[in-house]
């Protein structure tokens, strides 16, 4: 075990940081699922917001148990991606897009735009926290993904359920 991702030399990975807990986390989606083929795990999506109270529930209350902590620090690769990230995206990033509802175009400025944008297209949702277990090798995803699951033998299922799901794969 090395820790759940750090380097030999104790290093973390590129454009990472230590997320909740110290687990290895991303809060880019692209720089998360290159690393997550080239060690070959599946991808635990963590769609979360600093201003979201059931996002802190869950990582000190459920997160923190043994069994859970285990499971996302060894098998899978954490990205959190902050809907209500403020740090402007660069000008290349800042697209025009249309509402989800098709009401006109908005641009997306701030990283917070980026990942709710990005969470209404793919996941048909906007609440936080919604966790998505994602396989990067097929480009799928491994079970239904799950909101704010207060019951930690659900959330485990959960975990476990996409681990059986992307070893068969």
């Amino acid at each position: 075990n090395n820790g759940g991702g750090l380097s030999s030399e104790g290093k973390l990975p590129n454009g990472s940081e230590l997320g909740p807990h110290d687990i290895i986390a991303f809060n880019d989606y692209e720089n998360g699922l290159a690393y997550a083929k080239k060690v070959g795990k599946p991808v635990l999506i963590d769609f979360t917001g600093y201003a979201c109270v059931n996002c802190r529930k869950m990582e000190e209350h459920v997160w923190p148990l043994k069994k859970i902590d285990n499971v996302i620090r060894e098998n899978y690769v954490l990205i959190s991606l902050y809907v209500d990230d403020k740090k402007i995206l660069p000008e290349n990033e800042q697209l025009l897009v249309t509402r989800t509802r098709g009401q006109g175009v908005r641009k997306l400025i701030n990283y917070g735009h980026k990942w709710a944008y990005f969470q209404a297209q793919y996941f048909k949702t906007n609440s936080q926290p919604y966790y998505v277990l994602y396989d990067p090798n097929s480009n799928e995803i491994i079970n239904n993904p799950v909101g704010y699951t207060p019951n930690e033998d659900e959330y485990l299922e959960f975990l476990n359920c996409g681990l059986e799901v992307f070893k068969n794969n």
